[in-house]
């Protein structure tokens, strides 16, 4: 029995088949580093040949080896054009166009979880080690701010300075850097304008530059310059977010069920495994405290 049969059967695609152009954005291509052609690899590494067939088109990596699950069981709307598409969609979700949608909304939230579960970390490890950080732990910050104190910008190796700007000026500015961004980015709109290292730009030098990504005047990093490497880059960001996604859910869990933050629960459970993990928690039934 298939893997594919608990879910219904999807529609098959064709063993070769090439990837459909979105009725939205710039045309996608599926990529193959198949004919061996060497990169120099971003910042200038070795010359390596990436691989790309490893993660783009028909025959890429899936989610279940060969014999669970048949490639022409793979929904036909999963070509292997996107990064991170290993045929897995049980719930038919990418279906009538919706796999474009929920890619933008996948890769947002991915980069939300990748800059949480760092800025989660951070000051708690900063503190641990001997910082004066108030509200380090994460989920205390807001509360650090209520009850009148201030936090601290911790800049290593410099030290820090003291930030005087209470609750309601931070999550204002927040409302409005954040708030503002995410207007222009659901609009669409580009606009002529300067940026250092490229001078002047007019509307054109955004065609054919996929908004979610770096690309055009935006690219400080040069993160597009080799599309080969891009290709990759966005494949491993995806892969990244994904897991940064699943711990910043793990947090949450942690923060409710214990009472503390993650290196605190990291590092309670590595001196000790077997007498400080889930079971032994919710075995104890003890009134907890946050520590760090």
């Amino acid at each position: 029995m298939k893997v594919t049969a608990l879910f219904g059967k999807a529609k098959a695609a064709p063993a070769k088949k090439a990837a459909s152009k979105s009725s939205k954005g710039p045309a996608k291509k599926v990529l193959s580093s198949g004919s061996g052609r060497k990169t120099g690899g971003w910042l200038g590494s070795d010359s390596q040949d990436l691989g790309l067939d490893k993660w783009y088109g028909p025959d890429r990596k899936l989610f279940l080896p060969s014999g669970l699950l048949e490639r022409a069981d793979v929904p036909s709307y999963l070509n292997g054009s996107l990064a991170g598409d290993y045929g897995y969609d049980p719930l038919g979700l990418g279906k009538d166009g919706g796999a474009e949608k929920y890619r933008e909304q996948e890769l947002l939230h991915a980069r939300w979880a990748m800059l949480f579960t760092f800025g989660a970390l951070a000051p708690e490890l900063l503190a641990v080690n001997g910082g004066d950080v108030p509200g380090s732990v994460w989920f205390e910050t807001g509360k650090t701010l209520l009850d009148g104190d201030s936090l601290k910008w911790f800049i290593v190796p410099f030290g820090q300075i003291d930030n005087p700007l209470p609750l309601v000026v931070v999550a204002a500015a927040q409302v409005a850097l954040m708030g503002g961004a995410e207007f222009y980015r659901k609009q669409g709109s580009v606009q002529a304008g300067f940026a250092p290292g490229v001078g002047k730009f007019d509307e054109s030098v955004f065609d054919g530059v996929d908004p979610l990504y770096p690309g055009g005047p935006f690219d400080p990093l040069g993160l597009a310059d080799d599309p080969d490497v891009f290709a990759e880059l966005k494949v491993k960001e995806i892969k990244n977010g994904r897991l940064a996604m699943v711990a910043g859910l793990g947090f949450f869990i942690q923060a409710l069920v214990t009472q503390e933050g993650p290196y605190a629960n990291w590092s309670k459970h590595v001196a000790d495994p077997f007498g400080y993990n889930l079971l032994t928690i919710l075995g104890s039934g003890e009134d907890r405290v946050p520590t760090l």
